[in-house]
């Protein structure tokens, strides 16, 4: 067993639906954990990161991961922290010097705002992102700004993915791309990896998309990560729907105009 092809980023770039979509390929096994961590393992659990996501850091458990329907499927997984980590092409390529890479890349300045979102929502960062911008703040002030702006200095981030596995293996795609036709977005992937085209891929429906809570108190319930566990793990789908319709904005915030100057400067 070996992985064949890695989605590495970037992170609020669209790597959620795009796993997704492949993993309804029938030539095509996800890992059954979107983002295993794997070959970054190492720097996140040095780093200590607030979000305590899981993280598989033994090859015995990698494996296990992957759960082939047929005898022929290729493998894939998708951790974004794999583009920002320095180290992580060499570890893959010393894994499986074969692999395909696939990057998906943000307007750095809307990938910012849409990440600091997402943590303000769950619960991970309670000052605004003007603050971190301006380091008024000390607790998770370095691990802030290099979630919402070192992750967006792409350049030598994508050169070293180039640099190590040649840029015939390396798929670099934008996610408005992506916004605009998800189909063609997913079929160019599907292309990239030598596989055939299928009319079976469901893109209808939406992954991971931003949304903001109606009002503070319902805010506030939501920053409890084993509240959204428990309703995520207990409640039917028609369940969350609702709750999403009726308790959530599906549209992001805008971003005002001194923040954006302030982000595009950067």
């Amino acid at each position: 067993m070996i992985v064949n092809f890695f989605i590495v980023g970037a992170p609020k770039s669209g790597t959620t639906s795009l796993y997704k979509y492949l993993d309804q390929h029938e030539e095509i096994c996800m890992s059954s954990i979107k983002e295993p961590n794997y070959f970054s393992s190492e720097e996140l659990n040095r780093q200590d990161l607030y979000y305590k996501s899981q993280v598989v850091s033994n090859i015995d458990s990698y494996k296990k991961l992957f759960i082939k329907k047929k005898d022929k499927q290729i493998l894939g997984e998708a951790s974004v922290s794999y583009l920002f980590y320095k180290n992580v092409p060499e570890k893959i390529v010393a894994y499986n010097k074969k692999a395909k890479i696939i990057i998906i890349l943000r307007n750095p300045v809307e990938r910012a705002y849409s990440h600091y979102l997402m943590d303000y929502r769950l619960g991970y960062v309670k000052v605004s992102l003007d603050e971190i911008l301006n380091n008024s703040i000390s607790k998770n002030y370095l691990l802030f700004y290099q979630q919402y702006i070192e992750l967006g200095f792409y350049y030598n981030q994508v050169k070293r993915y180039i640099d190590v596995f040649g840029k015939e293996n390396v798929c670099v795609k934008l996610y408005d791309e992506l916004n605009e036709d998800n189909r063609s977005f997913t079929n160019n992937i599907i292309s990239f990896l030598n596989l055939e085209l299928q009319e079976n891929i469901d893109f209808t429906l939406p992954y991971n998309k931003s949304k903001s809570a109606k009002n503070s108190f319902i805010q506030n319930l939501y920053s409890f990560s084993f509240l959204r566990k428990l309703i995520s793990t207990l409640s039917p789908n028609f369940i969350i729907r609702f709750i999403n319709k009726k308790f959530f904005n599906q549209k992001s915030q805008i971003i005002s105009g001194k923040l954006e100057n302030k982000l595009r400067d950067l």
